[in-house]
């Protein structure tokens, strides 16, 4: 993901009719116990084929947003429970192991871009942080809020120097490749403090980018993606490597 536009947005249709599906639970639309319309409806509604449906249907159900009960339905789920560890066979690694694996690989990153941010393009990632500042008030435009939050991510990955590490940042953090990811935030940043938070975290750490220097700029990553971990999975923020 290399533009900031709306574009540049999710370009599987499954994960953008789960996003509008998962905004419509948070916003009170389908409530906790609700039935969901059918297939057919669904796709109707987002002009998209039932395939695209059932994919983001399957997707929301990894998430933990719905539940499935075959031969009665699918209904939405109390997302006030919170999350629970999920399996993300076929639809992007598990929570876990997503921030595990960039506890392990983003800091460093950070690290190296720090080492030389006169060459990068510091700009772009800070216009990204505006649009998502923009949105952070509006609870019905929380999808686009996420995927503004993930591509300032995705946007530091891709000016990594080592293309290796490139190549690795950007498979945990670009959208398609990690759709049950950007669900789960959804849900987790419906709390409007953690947005607040997360857009503070995503300023420090541009501008330890900017002027801290590397072991500045790597403290403000690994600090932001430990509280990430804290707020999906509470109580295990000290633990990085098992799972993995």
């Amino acid at each position: 993901m290399q533009s900031s536009d709306q574009s540049a947005l999710p370009q599987r249709r499954y994960l953008r009719v789960a996003q509008a599906l998962l905004s419509d639970i948070q916003q009170g639309g389908l409530p906790a116990g609700a039935r969901l319309p059918s297939d057919r409806e669904l796709a109707t509604k987002f002009e998209v084929s039932r395939a695209s449906v059932r994919e983001a249907l399957f997707a929301l159900e990894l998430s933990g947003a719905i539940t499935v009960r075959h031969g009665d339905g699918t209904y939405v789920a109390d997302l006030s429970r919170g999350l629970s560890k999920r399996s993300g066979h076929e639809i992007g690694s598990t929570p876990e192991h997503v921030i595990a694996a960039r506890l392990v690989v983003e800091p460093p990153v950070s690290r190296l871009l720090a080492a030389s941010p006169g060459d990068l393009d510091l700009d772009k990632v800070q216009r990204e942080l505006d649009l998502a500042i923009r949105l952070i008030d509006e609870p019905a435009q929380l999808p686009d809020f996420v995927n503004h939050s993930m591509a300032f991510h995705a946007d530091l990955a891709a000016m990594c120097p080592n293309h290796i590490l490139s190549h690795f940042a950007s498979e945990l953090v670009e959208i398609d490749r990690q759709p049950l990811w950007v669900l789960i935030n959804q849900i987790v940043l419906q709390d409007h403090k953690n947005r607040v938070q997360l857009i503070s975290d995503h300023q420090r750490i541009l501008d330890a980018i900017r002027s801290d220097g590397p072991q500045g700029a790597e403290d403000a990553m690994r600090d932001h993606l430990r509280l990430n971990k804290e707020q999906l999975f509470p109580g295990q923020a000290g633990i990085e490597w098992p799972g993995l």
